[in-house]
């Protein structure tokens, strides 16, 4: 006989709602336990997903350094600011980024910015080792190494981590103080230095010695409240020529730019509600004391200065001279466009009596073919009445023999100092005023110019191109169309005969 078979009993819809209900919660346990493990993942290699949800990623300041960072002309970058503007995580990020040789976040290569297939190098100097490196450096470098890549690490002789190798790229960073002699930061080549806050200028020089071989790179992130020679020499560094030096890249912040990316406003306001009004200039807009009384303090390099080009001939040409007996003579030149916004195209700086001025005018206007506007002259240049050949009448006369009228400037220099300002920095945020980057002496006198403390008016120094360049603009130019290009042309033909082909001299 056979063996009996199994009776089947049918599944009861209570049975089928438990087993379903069984799968359910297996799945999620499966999900939940994928979900732990990919916050674990991400919790500890958060520079992974440094630009992702929910993330805030980089601020707009921020951001700005990252873009640029991948142009190699750049070789030094600023990032200065007020307080919790997220410098040092910036600092933290590019020295890791350097490290690995890209952007881990969207895996973007940053090898074309070496000149060697090496392992990289990167310094890192912090102000002291325990108030700053140790509570504030360290802490961040912990959060954004990601875990998942092996790192070795040395400690120094006060028991601080100070050199960082990546296993994965055999790159180095090596983390250093400010407070420590000069002499110890000597002898050291490679591709980064980072400061977090300023450096003493010795620090500096010692460090930058190391970057020549691999012509590597400067990041400075800083509140500036000392130091003023890193505004000096770094910030506004000048070419041998004393141009503004193009290689050098600057990002200025507020902490408010910050809102959002890692802090909230109630947090900043309380921060603020502590503070005078000459803190909050220092640590939440950036603005150092020393710089505060800067009369043109919204001027920036990146914002005003363009590449020279030739001025286009139906640009109206407002010229503007500032005469001294002793010192060089000051003539500047500016041209409306027809959205009538300023550029600021030319500038004559050196020594001259008043027929050299008139000429010096002359062939600037015949050289680039300037369709001249108005020529307004310093108030002073008149004299008094004892003196019968004023510097007015002098040049008046010579331009007035190629068709060209000579006034009177206003003295109204309140009003001028305003009228500047409004284009530097309009009520849409925009400048309305650019200048040709190569005209060292208008740059140089508009960086310095400063409020005196106790008199409340412009320091009366370094101030000849700034004193035409409000008067200028106080003519309020408008432009409108030109009725013949070439109607300068015959004026000059006598002037021009003797005129090398070359230069237009």
């Amino acid at each position: 006989m056979g063996r009996p078979k199994k009776e089947i009993v049918p599944a009861t819809a209570e049975d089928i709602r438990a087993e379903k209900m069984r799968q359910y919660e297996a799945l999620v346990r499966k999900e939940t336990e994928l979900l732990q493990k990919m916050k674990e993942y991400r919790d500890n290699n958060l520079i992974e997903f440094f630009d992702k949800p929910p993330n805030p990623g980089p601020n707009p300041r921020q951001a700005e350094i990252l873009e640029a960072w991948l142009e190699p002309y750049y070789k030094t970058f600023t990032f200065c600011g007020g307080n919790r503007l997220g410098k040092t995580t910036l600092d933290v990020i590019m020295a890791l980024s350097t490290m690995f040789g890209k952007y881990i976040w969207s895996n973007k290569s940053l090898l074309h910015l070496f000149n060697h297939n090496k392992a990289r190098k990167v310094r890192y100097i912090g102000q002291d080792w325990e108030k700053h490196i140790k509570s504030v450096v360290m802490p961040e470098l912990e959060k954004w190494w990601p875990k998942s890549r092996p790192v070795k690490q040395k400690k120094n002789n006060v028991g601080i981590d100070s050199l960082w190798i990546d296993e994965k790229t055999g790159s180095t960073l090596e983390i250093m103080s400010n407070g420590q002699e000069s002499e110890l930061h000597e002898g050291w080549s490679g591709d980064l230095i980072v400061y977090d806050e300023p450096p003493k200028r010795d620090i500096r020089i010692a460090n930058a010695r190391g970057l020549v071989d691999r012509l590597g790179r400067e990041l400075f992130c800083m509140t500036l409240l000392k130091e003023a020679w890193v505004d000096r020499e770094v910030i506004k560094a000048t070419l041998p020529d004393g141009k503004p030096d193009p290689r050098v890249f600057n990002v200025h912040g507020e902490s408010y730019d910050n809102i959002g990316y890692g802090i909230t406003r109630e947090g900043l306001e309380i921060f603020a509600s502590k503070l005078t009004d000459e803190e909050r200039d220092a640590r939440l807009k950036g603005i150092p004391s020393y710089m505060s009384g800067l009369v043109y303090g919204l001027f920036s390099r990146k914002n005003h200065l363009v590449e020279r080009f030739q001025v286009p001939l139906d640009w109206m040409i407002d010229i503007g001279i500032d005469v001294h007996p002793r010192e060089k003579q000051a003539i500047l030149f500016i041209a409306t466009d027809p959205r009538n916004e300023r550029y600021v195209v030319e500038e004559i700086w050196d020594h001259g009596d008043a027929k050299w001025i008139a000429e010096s005018v002359l062939r600037a206007i015949r050289y680039s073919d300037y369709r001249v506007n108005r020529i307004v002259i310093d108030p002073l240049a008149k004299g008094d009445s004892n003196n019968p050949q004023s510097v007015y009448e002098t040049i008046a006369s010579i331009l007035l023999n190629k068709g060209y009228v000579l006034e009177v400037a206003t003295k109204d220099k309140a009003q001028g100092i305003l009228e500047v300002k409004k284009h530097l920095m309009g009520p849409n945020k925009k400048p309305s005023i650019f200048f040709f980057n190569d005209l060292v002496r208008t740059i140089f006198e508009i960086e310095g110019y400063m409020w005196d403390e106790e008199t409340q008016k412009c320091v009366d120094k370094d101030d000849h191109m700034l004193e035409n360049l409000y008067r200028i603009l106080l003519l309020n130019t408008k432009w409108v169309e030109a009725d013949d290009y070439a109607s300068n042309d015959n004026r000059f033909e006598e002037f021009s005969e003797n005129r090398d082909q070359m230069t237009g001299y």
